[in-house]
């Protein structure tokens, strides 16, 4: 009897000790195993113990105490073995001799003693298996099996810690991916971003703020959006983040105070977000000096539109007036001496008119244009025809190519027509007389289907500088010294 004890005694030592040399902080999963076969081989006194991964009909080995070269890590069909048999069943199996019962599955070749216990976890999961073979039959006893049990949830743990630090890692990785992605596309964005939290205070913000205000992060981080703001006081800040709701982003207007002493307006979109379980507040702020000054264009056109037209209308009447007078002489017999002067005031007159009339076009500009199907060969033909014979285009020479087949375009005849007047007509005048101004049109693809046409009107004169084209389109710019 003192001799069990003093057995089970060194057993229970030798247990505590190989327990206590196995360590899984590096991680080595491999070792770890391996040291734990090797332990409990040594403890029972085994030939062979492994360590087995059971997936579907399939079976890894992780671990042997053994050296077995290039059969470990290797997977084996499942289906008719003695492990199968431990993993449907889920507790421990021992056979005493493989080869007098086999009715419990086949196990590895050359071993008849067999002993597995399944790798279980709390909840009841299976992973696999801790495998021991004996060369010869052999009788394992309750302690034994309940020591090789010891060693089977050590191995469960640490393959699924392992496993789980595996899906941890990825996840991470994943996290780490898509947060660089998020942040790639934060440091792109053109408007600023704030992160304040419940007390308004800024806890983060985006780089575009420091270039858009000119304050370091530092600084930022030290302020609040009532700090920032200079239209709103502190009271109004809070009323408005406490309208701010979830899913609600509330887009407010004002004017935010730079680093330099100046304010630049802005539009602030404020949500309400969860920041570390607590409330907090997303703005996104947007410079809106472009719009402000594209408002502020389009108000002022918009009353000098309002003037032009009015003063429009007060000069036709006096003008039209005198227009008929002028047309009236004409029908009187004047002195030769006066007949020139009397159809140059005639021509004066109209052309006054046409200018009024260009005025009151740019002072409607929003006009609805009735469009008709247009021949563009047909009209620049019988346009050429015309300005040819104008006196300031008559010493230039007009080369027109038309389009090999028919163009037609859905446009406005008149207003076309006047666009072809001014191009051809501001051509010749850049240029000296003798010059060539040359009109041909360019159709690309086939010409029963293209939509698009290029007509190009080309004079040798000097290109135009580059400061003078941004402003081509405003209206009644010009060169000309009387234009």
């Amino acid at each position: 009897m003192t001799d069990r004890v003093n057995e089970a005694a060194v057993d229970a030592h030798q247990l505590l000790n190989i327990l206590s040399e196995l360590s899984h902080r590096s991680g080595d999963l491999p070792a770890y195993l391996e040291g734990i076969v090797k332990g409990m081989s040594a403890l029972l006194g085994l030939d062979w113990s492994v360590v087995t991964l059971c997936c579907g009909e399939a079976e890894t080995l992780l671990a042997s105490s053994l050296d077995i070269g290039a059969a470990l890590d290797k997977t084996y069909p499942l289906h008719g073995t003695v492990t199968q048999t431990v993993v449907r069943q889920g507790c421990p199996l021992q056979v005493r001799d493989l080869d007098a019962d086999p009715s419990q599955g086949a196990g590895a070749p050359g071993y008849r003693a067999y002993l597995g216990v399944p790798l279980k976890l709390p909840n009841g999961e299976i992973l696999g298996t801790i495998c021991s073979f004996e060369q010869q039959p052999r009788e394992f006893s309750e302690a034994e099996v309940k020591l090789a049990e010891i060693f089977a949830e050590r191995a469960a743990i640490a393959i699924d810690n392992h496993n789980l630090f595996a899906k941890q890692s990825q996840l991470n990785a994943r996290l780490s991916a898509s947060e660089a992605r998020f942040r790639a596309l934060v440091e792109q964005a053109t408007d600023a971003f704030y992160v304040l939290n419940c007390r308004g205070k800024l806890v983060e913000v985006h780089q575009q703020a420091t270039a858009q205000l000119g304050y370091s992060r530092e600084a930022f981080l030290q302020m609040t959006l009532a700090d920032l703001h200079a239209v709103r006081d502190a009271e109004d800040i809070a009323a408005l983040l406490a309208r701010a709701q979830p899913g609600q982003p509330l887009t407010v207007e004002g004017r935010h105070r730079c680093q330099n002493g100046g304010t630049i307006p802005v539009e602030i979109s404020l949500s309400q977000i969860e920041l570390e379980g607590e409330a907090a507040y997303l703005g996104l702020v947007r410079d809106i000096r472009d719009r402000k000054q594209a408002q502020a264009a389009t108000e002022r056109l918009a009353e000098i539109g309002e003037l032009a037209s009015m003063i429009v209308h007060e000069v036709r009447n006096p003008l039209t007036t005198v227009w008929m007078a002028m047309t009236a002489m004409q029908r009187e017999e004047l002195p030769p001496r006066c007949m020139p002067r009397q159809a140059f005031a005639v021509e004066e007159a109209q052309r006054l008119q046409s200018l009024l009339n260009d005025i009151l076009l740019y002072a409607k500009p929003e006009q609805v244009l009735e469009r008709e199907p247009v021949d563009i060969n047909q009209l620049l033909t019988a346009l050429m025809e015309t300005l040819a014979a104008q006196p300031n285009i008559a010493d230039r020479l007009l080369h027109w190519t038309p389009a090999a087949a028919p163009v037609q375009v859905a446009a406005n005849t008149d207003k076309l027509k006047q666009v072809f007047i001014n191009l051809v007509t501001n051509a010749c005048e850049a240029v000296p007389a003798g010059d060539k101004i040359t009109c041909w049109i360019e159709q690309a693809g086939d010409p029963l289907s293209s939509q698009h046409i290029t007509v190009h009107i080309h004079n040798g004169g000097e290109p135009i500088p580059p400061d003078v084209l941004p402003q081509l389109t405003q209206p009644f710019f010009t060169t000309k010294t009387s234009g």
